[in-house]
């Protein structure tokens, strides 16, 4: 009875030892695969948050630094001509990452959506270019249903999106109060 109970110990000993090495190895092969692809995932990143900043001030070849977390100023042949600032708001899907451009005297260029999860043919209408245009020359806090109109049936993410936008406006104006570029 003794050595029964011993074999059964030693039974799950031997059984969790194998789990054990198995998920080393599997965390093991994680890590190599999360290592092996950062760089270029970090890099796809950049190439998409230039792309927005390039279709924001509609040129390529800018020159954006990245100035405080999420704030970019943006410079053509070393002259300032504006910023971005990347933020989020809540849309119904998750979170609407966002690109917001600014020109020096802080009036909104142009919105460009860098990211979503919004229902297609519903929430995804905010990536209108006909909706994100009403943000243009716009500055300051701005309201939904004043300011901007909610597009019918995505009112959720209508307001993602301006809630994104005040976020950067407020994000800009912090970086700004603290001597940031002018």
């Amino acid at each position: 009875m003794e050595k029964t109970k011993n074999n059964k110990v030693l039974g799950i000993a031997v059984i969790g030892l194998k789990l054990l090495l198995i998920c080393a190895v599997i965390a093991g092969i994680v890590s190599f695969v999360y290592d092996l692809t950062l760089e270029k995932y970090e890099a796809n990143i950049q190439e998409t948050k230039n792309k927005a900043i390039g279709q924001i001030f509609g040129k390529e070849g800018l020159d954006c630094q990245e100035v405080a977390t999420g704030v970019y100023t943006v410079k053509e042949n070393d002259v300032l001509i504006g910023y971005c600032v990347e933020a989020a708001g809540k849309g119904f899907g998750g979170d609407i990452q966002l690109m917001v451009g600014y020109t020096v005297d802080q009036k909104i260029v142009a919105v460009e959506i860098i990211g979503h999860s919004e229902t297609p043919g519903v929430g995804d209408k905010v990536k209108n270019p006909d909706y994100l245009a009403n943000y243009t020359e716009q500055s300051g806090e701005l309201t939904l249903g004043t300011d901007v109109d909610k597009i019918a049936g995505a009112s959720v993410s209508s307001r993602g999106v301006i809630a994104g936008v005040n976020a950067a406006t407020k994000a800009l104006e912090a970086y700004l109060a603290q001597g940031g570029a002018q």
